[in-house]
């Protein structure tokens, strides 16, 4: 694997794990997160199935306007895919998904006070590995 490559993986694991901590966040509804697992496994469920990025970031808008997505996570999701090839984006929401089913656990909540800032994978890999 080239040196680029291993950048790019990074910079896509930082992306989603940002993304990730967004969406997990406690909502003020108890202590749903955020943003719902179903809504997090149906982007990538619709990204496979249209395979255009500019018809899931109309999809991401659609979901911010019905509240199923709140405002800063709508946010970084639209300036993360932005551009991004299809590949690249399945290869980033498959990150996303993964890191976010991790966050939302119960297994994790004794962590999630420490992970609000949290930018970084190698952070988070950090922090829960403690």
């Amino acid at each position: 694997m080239s040196l680029q490559q291993t950048n790019s993986i990074e910079k896509l694991l930082d992306d989603a794990t940002e993304l990730a901590i967004s969406a997990s966040r406690p909502s003020g509804r108890g202590n749903k997160p955020e943003v719902d697992k179903s809504t997090v496994e149906n982007l990538l469920s619709y990204l496979q199935l249209r395979k255009n990025i500019n018809e899931l970031l109309a999809y991401i808008i659609r979901q911010m306007g019905r509240g199923e997505i709140d405002k800063e996570t709508g946010s970084l999701l639209l300036s993360k895919l932005r551009g991004k090839d299809y590949e690249t984006a399945v290869t980033f929401l498959g990150y996303f998904k993964w890191i976010y089913e991790a966050l939302t656990s119960r297994e994790l909540q004794d962590k999630r006070a420490q992970l609000n800032n949290v930018k970084e994978f190698k952070k988070l890999v950090e922090i829960l590995s403690r």
